[in-house]
């Protein structure tokens, strides 16, 4: 009666064993990751700094582009959503930034010359989608606390703004460079913040984005800085920030409804 009891008992761990094991590869294999890229244009050319764009009788040259994506979100083909847990990405092409503190209280530092376009998201349920939903900028929670870090939020990477109504918030978007017509040059400085220029941008996209454990998956955006500029009159006003109210807006519309657009799913 023991051996038989003892056979039992061992029949019921191992098979409780083996079934905690399994419900762990399920889990594995439940989950994957892909691939955002977000390829940065000006119109039908590659970006890149310090290279002239001609477009309506005006060439405009670069030397940073750089904006937060923020709070990604998946739809997949039943409309139920994903949300990526801490998704605070800093997109950037820059060349070195030298920095201080927050208020100008901590030692000067350099930020180096970076180039990033790719965002992976990692955990995601195995599956199909067809929607891809981001936030341009970061929400009020951390943009009015910058004590709170969630992802890659910062104070120290340069895009904060402690003049914009008086206290320190999140610079969301920053295209700064020259703009020539004719023999007239301005610097050119167009920045977007404040939450309530906190914008949502929604792609459908051309066809599923299958995630799974076992293969690479991905989506290529193209991020047109020419659109950004759509509807703004650069050499009456080369500067934009919080000063700029109705203009600051106008760029953030711009940036939810404009610039981005899907190039591939694969």
């Amino acid at each position: 009666m023991k051996k038989i009891l003892t056979i039992v008992t061992l029949s019921s761990l191992l098979f409780t064993a083996c079934s905690k094991d399994k419900d762990a590869i399920n889990a594995v294999e439940s989950t994957g990751k892909t691939t955002v890229t977000f390829d940065a244009r000006f119109g039908n050319q590659d970006f890149a700094l310090n290279t002239d764009f001609t477009t309506g009788g005006r060439t405009f040259n670069f030397n940073k582009f750089r904006y937060w994506i923020s709070n990604v979100v998946l739809v997949n083909t039943n409309g139920e959503e994903f949300k990526v847990p801490a998704s605070y990405y800093l997109l950037e092409e820059t060349g070195t930034i030298s920095l201080t503190g927050v208020n100008n209280d901590l030692p000067t530092t350099v930020y180096p010359a970076t180039k990033r376009e790719d965002v992976v998201l990692k955990d995601l349920k195995a599956g199909d989608y067809k929607t891809l939903k981001f936030s341009v900028g970061v929400d009020s929670r951390y943009n009015d606390n910058l004590s709170l870090l969630a992802g890659e939020l910062s104070p120290l990477n340069g895009m904060t703004n402690v003049s914009w109504m008086w206290l320190t918030s999140y610079i969301f978007t920053s295209a700064t460079g020259k703009v020539t017509e004719a023999a007239n040059t301005k610097n050119l400085k167009i920045e977007t913040g404040l939450n309530a220029n906190y914008k949502t941008v929604t792609l459908e996209l051309p066809q599923f984005l299958k995630v799974s454990a076992t293969k690479s998956s991905g989506i290529v955006l193209n991020v047109d800085l020419a659109k950004v500029l759509d509807g703004i009159d650069v050499m009456t006003t080369p500067v934009v920030g919080a000063a700029q109210a109705s203009t600051m807006a106008a760029v953030a519309g711009n940036y939810s409804t404009k610039v981005f657009s899907v190039k591939t799913v694969h």
